[in-house]
């Protein structure tokens, strides 16, 4: 009878055991499942924030009045000339936000480049929130109706995965997609400040 119960504690013991390791093994795949994704979102934002940046610091670049050099200044949307390939011809870059609504009160959308009038190309999706806002040399906001007042543009980004991981901040089972945010408050073309 003693065998018995051995056998049978020894059982639920190894069953225990067995069940341990099992959810630890899901607990790591779920956490390096999570890590993927937050990496994911943050190489993505990187790579829209490199090529943002690149053409952001070449406004102006090559034109004659750089105070004409912004055509456009909208919170989502921004026009401006610079000679981008150095090619002696002033070229017109533009950034766009596109708002999708996915419903839900979702609101998701894609980053936008064009170059000359040219298909607009996405440069970032599952885009949360992009805005702009354009500042004098002092810092105060500028007067977007006045071009030659814009000496600096803030961008703020914010983009998410686009599907649900484990929560990694909480440690709970709640999941929520990666998400990554970006503001740049000090994005200013060596160009556009040769105006006074």
């Amino acid at each position: 009878m003693s065998t018995w119960i051995d056998i049978i504690g020894s059982i639920l013991i190894a069953g225990c055991v067995i069940l341990t390791g099992l959810s630890l093994n899901q607990i790591v795949a779920d956490q390096a499942y999570a890590a993927s994704a937050h990496l994911d979102v943050q190489q993505s934002l990187e790579e829209s924030i490199t090529a943002m940046e690149s053409d952001f610091r070449k406004i102006g670049y090559g034109t004659l009045d750089p105070t004409t050099a912004i055509l456009v200044s909208q919170p989502h949307l921004i026009a401006f000339q610079a000679d981008i390939d150095r090619d002696g011809t002033l070229d017109v870059i533009q950034w766009q936000f596109i708002q999708k609504n996915h419903g839900a009160g979702d609101t998701m959308g894609i980053l936008t480049r064009s170059v000359n009038g040219g298909t607009p190309l996405p440069c970032a999706s599952n885009v949360e929130m992009f805005t702009l806002r354009y500042l004098r040399e002092d810092g105060t906001p500028a007067d977007t109706t006045a071009k030659g007042q814009i000496w600096v543009v803030e961008t703020t980004m914010a983009v998410k995965g686009p599907y649900k991981v484990v929560d990694q901040v909480q440690q709970s089972d709640r999941m929520d997609e990666a998400r990554g945010f970006w503001r740049q408050t000090r994005l200013a073309s060596r160009n556009i400040k040769r105006h006074g």
